[in-house]
């Protein structure tokens, strides 16, 4: 009876295989169209560009077709409009008479032979070439816009003509996932490929309109079939759309052995696995038959004892001979937990005395303190003045000399009124000398000022006067001077904080918002690729929301001591690396020029493996990310008896001289509008420190602006050994 719903399993799994075949190729039929609608959508955008441009021009006067202003002109779609690799306009001579640049030799280049011109002056009309090469195209494999500019009413005066470059399209084709053995191609109206896998047909720009394909998709427009091409060895089904507006053909291509070979292999494995599946249900029903009864009945009579307080350990009884061993082990875990609750229970009355002693010891300290007062205000951090009923200073801490930088000698017994006038000298621009008159006014006032300290720094005051009296009698006034910078400092820290949440979470919150709201909508059907390309959006967002948190978790463990350190013996050369391997695929994607030169003889360091790669990590994006060249860096590295120097340099844009000081403070960003431009969050340094001081060593930086950065790592030298363990 058992083989029965196995079979029907079996059944379904190969009409499951049968169904998925076919749904294969409708989603490459359906990736096929979705390819053609590209391609027209680019190159339509594209010429409408251009159109836009010749119906510009041919609105101007002919005093404003002069070379320099046609350039201006093109100039200005050249750098609003990426894909074009040169922009032209060319007389009713079929010379070139200005380009997107000022200074070029394409100047008087007769283009009378090329396709585009012929076209363009039959038709009348904007045109898009076949594929072609010359110096407007760098002598690369190109295609072109021809659009034509008139005077006065119909009059053809020449066209623009928009080189294309070849690698946008590329890039646009490429981005589609074609599945397994499949690929697109993209064909002009003569049927030279725009793109193909093989860019060598591209280069050569070879002939491929004799293709049956091709012949069946200018009758048919769109279809799909079995073909063998000239340019492979055997069959292959081909769906292929024409894009009739611009007469382009594209297609994609797989072949049929995989696809005969994916059926035949999944149907082989689903047999082995129903084989399987049948020998171990038999296998595992005869042994569970014979141990379950038992087994459940041990357990439930010894979880009753554990519920009676029965703390007993087990013999046989408890557990029959012959249960599974993980029974036996439960048992044991079991008692082990009795046995925690009681030593903690004991702990907690003992932790119970020891704080009530430690209360007992606080009352007393605190009554000998009271005895100490004077040396408790010396010692205060707020600077504290007494003035006397005449007027003049009866005391001052020494934080109150040090804060406005008089003497003590010179402070006791001043006046009040030179006091703050010596304070009125150091209040910033922007304050009034009323602030300071009215803290002698009033009994009791509180007031904000700002003072300038010898360097010109701004220190944020917070000032509280009041009368000094007892049972009605005035012995005075008193100030006390409180520094909030620090506090000032704390707020500005916060709000950028708040700032920087606000930003680097919106985003991706945003997009993980309107993924979810595009799947949940009742009123839309949306293809599988579709829902697959929302869902690894919404992944990317996520995978940036937990790379925030796990930056802020790691500040705070530096900022608490908290930070765990694994170190063992490492070679640099396989950290490098491996951090090498770790970067993101949009950066490492970049051309990046990569130099390690370790001598042979470099030492092991002692580190936390994941750490230091965490270290470089985070400098190889930032040469990447804050770099307007091709980035290059080059990691060097020396060593002493204690510690091996790492070196880290790069050919990025640099920084500044008066930022160099707080790089490695938290949240400190040099330009904030080009570190939200690159997603930063100002923790990558200051994680980098706190890693390398728990490590024992340090993270150093030289910089000049416009010509890279130089991170010095001083890691502590391994000296147990020479080996591995």
């Amino acid at each position: 009876m058992a083989l029965i719903p196995i079979l029907i399993l079996g059944g379904f799994q190969v009409s499951q295989i049968k169904h998925i075949t076919q749904e294969t190729n409708q989603n490459q039929r359906q990736t096929t169209y979705r390819l053609g609608d590209a391609v027209e959508a680019y190159m339509s955008y594209h010429r409408n560009a251009v159109e836009t441009l010749a119906a510009t021009i041919s609105a101007s006067d002919a005093a404003f077709r002069n070379r320099e202003s046609l350039t201006l002109k093109l100039q200005s779609l050249q750098e609003n409009l990426e894909g074009f690799a040169g922009i032209y306009v060319v007389d009713d001579t079929g010379t070139i008479k200005a380009t997107h640049q000022m200074s070029t030799n394409l100047i008087g280049v007769d283009v009378n032979d090329r396709d585009y011109t012929a076209r363009v002056k039959a038709g009348q009309k904007a045109i898009i070439s076949s594929l072609f090469k010359g110096p407007e195209s760098l002598n690369q494999p190109a295609l072109a816009i021809a659009v034509p500019i008139y005077k006065g009413g119909k009059q053809v005066d020449g066209f623009v003509l928009a080189v294309l470059e070849l690698a946008p399209i590329k890039t646009l084709v490429t981005k589609y996932d074609y599945g397994t053995e499949a690929y697109p191609v993209v064909l002009d109206h003569a049927g030279k490929p725009i793109y193909h896998p093989n860019a060598a047909l591209t280069e050569s720009m070879t002939d491929l309109s004799k293709e049956p394909v091709v012949q069946d998709a200018k009758m048919i427009k769109q279809g799909e079939g079995t073909y063998t091409l000239s340019t492979a060895s055997h069959k292959e089904l081909i769906t292929y759309k024409l894009i009739p507006d611009l007469n382009l053909i594209v297609w994609v291509s797989r072949s049929t052995a995989a696809v005969n070979a994916a059926f035949t292999e999944s149907l082989r494995i689903t047999l082995l696995l129903l084989v399987f599946t049948l020998i171990l249900t038999m296998l595992l029903g005869s042994l569970l038959a014979k141990r379950l009864n038992g087994t459940i009945h041990a357990l439930v009579g010894y979880t009753q004892r554990l519920a009676g307080g029965s703390f007993a350990q087990p013999d046989q009884k408890v557990v029959p001979r012959g249960a599974p061993s993980e029974l036996h082990q439960l048992a044991e875990h079991f008692f082990r937990m009795a046995a925690q609750i009681k030593e903690n229970q004991r702990a907690l009355l003992q932790l119970n005395s020891e704080l009530e002693h430690r209360v007992e010891e606080r009352t007393q300290r605190l009554q000998d303190e009271h005895a100490t007062l004077n040396a408790v205000l010396e010692s205060m951090s707020d600077a504290i003045v007494l003035i006397d009923v005449q007027h003049n200073v009866l005391y001052a801490n020494h934080q109150m000399a040090e804060s406005f930088a008089i003497p003590m000698g010179e402070l006791a017994h001043m006046p009040e009124a030179d006091l703050f006038e010596r304070i009125a000298e150091l209040l910033t621009e922007d304050q009034d000398e009323l602030q300071l008159r009215k803290l002698t006014a009033e009994p009791r006032v509180q007031s904000a000022l700002t003072v300038k300290t010898e360097q010109g720094k701004p220190r944020f005051m917070m000032v509280s006067a009041f009368q000094v009296a007892r049972e009605g009698r005035v012995f005075g006034r008193g100030y006390v001077w409180r520094d909030r910078t620090k506090e000032h400092e704390i707020d500005a820290l916060k709000n950028d904080l708040i700032s920087l949440a606000s930003h680097e979470f919106k985003t991706p919150i945003t997009s993980i918002r309107g993924g979810v709201e595009t799947l949940l909508r009742r009123d839309a059907h949306w293809e599988e690729d579709f829902k697959l390309e929302l869902l690894e959006g919404i992944h990317e967002d996520i995978g940036r929301i937990q790379d925030l948190i796990d930056e802020w978790l790691d500040i705070s463990k530096i900022e608490s001591g908290a930070m765990g350190i694994h170190a063992q013996p490492l070679k640099l050369a396989a950290v490098i690396e491996s951090a090498r391997h770790r970067l993101p695929e949009d950066i490492s994607a970049a051309r990046l020029q990569f130099e390690v030169e370790l001598p042979g003889h470099t030492p092991l360091v002692f580190a936390d493996k994941l750490r230091m790669e965490q270290v470089f990590l985070n400098l190889f994006i930032n040469a990447i990310r804050y770099n307007e060249r091709e980035p290059l860096i080059r990691v060097t590295t020396h060593a002493d008896e204690e510690f091996v120097y790492v070196y880290v340099q790069d050919n990025g844009i640099g920084i500044a001289k008066e930022h160099l000081a707080k790089l490695f403070d938290r949240f400190y960003r040099v330009d904030v509008s080009s570190s939200r431009q690159t997603g930063g969050t100002g923790l990558g340094l200051a994680i980098c420190k706190g890693i390398m001081e728990a490590h024992g060593g340090t993270i150093q930086v030289e910089s000049q602006l416009g010509e890279g950065s130089r991170f010095q790592l001083t890691i502590p030298r391994f000296n147990g050994g020479d080996e591995l363990a």
